[in-house]
């Protein structure tokens, strides 16, 4: 009887292998591929704007100001860190203002390059500060220059996920003196600036 109910059992599991085929198909492994976060490293970016700059000689108070075009160039290496260069020149002509407003004839303009430190807030919406070495450049008639640390603060809004609008503040120069002018005078020399970026 044992022996029966062994040949029958047996017979049972080859019919089974029979109905499948006779094949038994390998387990694939399945390996999970991490989900990469789009943090866009690597992005190239340009940028135009318009910035109000304003040189301001103490004792007694002077202001010279400028309307100006902002054009701006940088790359950023990941989302918290990038280089930046920027050029600012003035259109049309200053405005000096030293207790009554009068058009001045003239230029004012910066170069600089900046290390841009940057940090998301929220997804559309990042603060950045620059830090760097610029070259400030006044010029009514006698060009005067001066040379050296800059800084900046701003904030950028991304519209979408190639243009950005910014607005920032650069402190472009803060000294005693200018290029040999108003000796033991403080002076100082910042622009407040608006534009929109393009990454790509």
């Amino acid at each position: 009887m044992k022996k029966v109910t062994l040949s029958l059992a047996a017979m049972i599991s080859l019919s089974t292998f029979a109905v499948a085929g006779g094949d038994i198909s390998p387990v694939e492994p399945y390996v999970e591929v991490p989900e990469v976060k789009d943090g866009k490293p690597g992005i190239f970016h340009v940028g135009l704007g318009y910035s109000y700059m304003n040189m301001n000689v103490e004792n007694p108070e002077v202001d010279l100001t400028a309307h100006s075009v902002l054009f701006k160039g940088g790359y950023n290496f990941n989302e918290y860190f990038g280089v930046e260069g920027r050029y600012t020149m003035s259109v049309g002509d200053m405005t000096l203002d030293n207790g009554k407003e009068t058009d001045v004839d003239g230029d004012m303009s910066n170069l600089g390059i900046y290390a841009k430190v940057m940090y998301p807030l929220v997804e559309q919406f990042t603060v950045y500060g620059l830090l760097g070495y610029g070259k400030v450049t006044v010029d009514d008639g006698a060009e005067l220059s001066e040379s050296g640390f800059q800084w900046g603060i701003g904030a950028e809004y991304a519209v979408t996920e190639n243009i950005g609008l910014f607005v920032d503040y650069a402190n472009l120069y803060n000294d005693t003196g200018f290029d040999g002018e108003f000796t033991g005078r403080d002076v100082m020399v910042d622009a407040i600036s608006v534009g929109a970026t393009y990454k790509f």
